[in-house]
């Protein structure tokens, strides 16, 4: 069984959980209370993380057409 996964924390103290694709919002305490991983403090912010998101998409996009072009 895969155990559910802290994707990122928000302003407001709550943080984002994956659940094998399903993605909601909970409060810090549920998340802790639960014991998911990674720890809270590990957690990247909500904007930090859509930030790495789009890096990598657009460092994806220019590796694909690297490989195509060659």
């Amino acid at each position: 069984m895969n155990m559910a996964m802290g994707t990122f924390r928000t302003g407001d103290g709550s943080v984002q959980v994956d659940y094998e694709g399903i993605s909601i919002p909970i409060p810090r305490s549920k998340y802790e209370e639960n014991g998911y991983k990674p720890d809270f403090d590990e957690l990247p912010l909500e904007a930090d993380y859509w930030a790495a998101q789009e890096k990598a998409k657009s460092s994806d996009a220019k590796n694909n057409q690297m490989t195509i072009i060659k």
